[in-house]
């Protein structure tokens, strides 16, 4: 096992034989916000994907200190000085975040935990296994702004569980626990959070002899029509930014 810190204690990243462990440390909200952080952490990510003796990457945020009044505190802001030129980043580094994910070559799993954005619910979702902690919950904060929610969630739970359920779950309800979303199947495990990265590891292991070009195609296989997200994707910031400018 090998451990790699950054001196900006943005990440550190720990490798156990074919699986290396990403963890994101400090505020996730305010990393993805400014560019040379986040640029910081795609790198990291770019550098994983990018080596031959890694299968499997675990996208941890089990140190990252997010909730949902981030979300509120963060879009009033630009609401009140009418600034969204940072809103529209905001959503452009969310959609990166996650095309990168769909994208790699390696089987992604992502571990999230406490009082999350919803947006965290949408990465999961296009990580290839999920696992939150225990009491986690994903909170649709953007409706006490009357916004819309980021993250692919319309798009993902639409095809997992039908239109209905988008409503039920994005309009009717003003928070989701990890266990409902267990319930569902939008996540794959929930686990006491202190056991988070070690479920998530050994998930893992069960690729350790599985050829990575196996691995990598069969993702590729999977994932073909990644255009749709894309697109979606790209509405999703469109219509983002027609419902700010209604705040005008």
């Amino acid at each position: 096992m090998t451990l790699q810190q950054t001196d900006e204690g943005i990440f550190q990243i720990e490798r156990r034989g074919r699986t290396a462990l990403l963890r994101l440390c400090g505020n996730f909200f305010q990393n993805i916000k400014d560019l040379g952080r986040r640029d910081t952490v795609l790198n990291a990510f770019d550098m994983l994907n990018m080596d031959k003796d890694v299968s499997v990457i675990i996208l941890s945020l089990a140190y990252c200190g997010v909730s949902g009044d981030e979300y509120v505190r963060f879009f009033r802001e630009q609401l009140d000085g009418m600034e969204k030129q940072s809103a529209h980043r905001f959503c452009n580094a969310v959609n990166q975040v996650m095309l990168e994910m769909v994208r790699s070559g390696k089987l992604i799993v992502h571990t999230c935990c406490g009082d999350m954005l919803t947006f965290f619910l949408g990465v999961s979702l296009a990580a290839d296994y999920s696992i939150a902690a225990e009491g986690s919950v994903f909170r649709n904060s953007y409706q006490e702004i009357g916004l819309l929610p980021k993250g692919g969630l319309p798009y993902f739970i639409s095809r997992r569980l039908g239109n209905r359920a988008v409503y039920d779950l994005l309009l009717a309800e003003q928070s989701i626990t990890a266990e409902k979303a267990l319930e569902l199947g939008l996540l794959n495990a929930v686990v006491p959070r202190e056991q988070m990265e070690e479920a998530a590891f050994a998930y893992a292991a069960r690729f350790e002899n599985v050829p990575l070009r196996t691995v990598t195609g069969t993702k590729r296989l999977t994932n073909w029509c990644i255009r749709d997200l894309e697109e979606y994707l790209s509405y999703e910031n469109k219509q983002m930014m027609k419902t700010l400018d209604q705040f005008g």
